[in-house]
């Protein structure tokens, strides 16, 4: 890993470009190791117990990030307890997902038995909404 890093180091053409470092492991001497060549973020998969977590907010000495999956075998702590143990980025990559399947799921549900939507239980962003979060406006005001 420490060779696939230093040649990820070496070819980043940015230097804003942040790298990051994976171990699944709990090895905080190798994710220190990554600190030590270089990488902008270490990040220890999966610790099991809260100490666990603790354990490697106090030995990796170097900005860490932590993955709140949902289901997964990390205990869940809010970002402010991560900040407190010394991780400086908390991500959840699924419960968007999860949510998105979850409202899918309802609004089929929903349209088998009524054979409609406009009555559906979820709270829904109207049409307009989704225009001003996609911009949409702007784009067609900028092609005519």
């Amino acid at each position: 890993m420490l060779t696939r890093l230093r040649a990820a180091l070496d070819a980043r053409s940015n230097p804003d470009f942040v790298i990051f470092a994976r171990t699944d492991a709990l090895a905080i001497e190798r994710a220190n190791r990554y600190g030590e060549l270089g990488a902008g973020i270490c990040f220890v998969e999966a610790p099991r117990t809260h100490e666990e977590l603790e354990q490697i907010g106090k030995e990796v000495s170097y900005p860490q990030l932590a993955n709140m999956l949902l289901g997964g075998v990390t205990p869940i702590l809010s970002a402010d307890e991560l900040g407190a143990l010394g991780y400086k980025i908390v991500v959840d990559p699924v419960t968007s997902l999860t949510a998105c399947g979850a409202a899918i799921r309802s609004l089929t549900q929903t349209f088998l038995e009524t054979g409609r939507l406009d009555q559906t239980p979820l709270d829904l962003l109207s049409f307009d909404e989704i225009k001003r979060l996609l911009g949409l406006d702007e784009i067609l005001n900028r092609e005519r």
